[in-house]
């Protein structure tokens, strides 16, 4: 074997302890509450709908103000 090498057998128990370290530290997280998780979903929508709008708005005004320039 080439040194630095590692073992099929080494590597799955990397990939099995890297998996149960991510199921300790998903355990330890916090969840938010449903009413929480509802709550921001609403307004993550209604910021999403208002900075399109207002993406929306300045896009017609500078396509308006270019075609005053223009004459399109």
């Amino acid at each position: 074997m080439v040194k630095g090498q590692a073992t099929s057998r080494g590597r799955f128990a990397s990939v099995v302890r890297y998996f149960g370290e991510v199921i300790g530290e998903l355990r330890k997280a916090v969840w938010p509450t449903r009413q929480e998780t509802r709550r921001l979903t609403v307004m993550v929508i209604i910021i999403s709908i208002a900075v399109g709008a207002f993406l929306g708005a300045l896009d017609l005004s500078f396509t308006r103000l270019v075609d005053l320039f223009f004459g399109g």
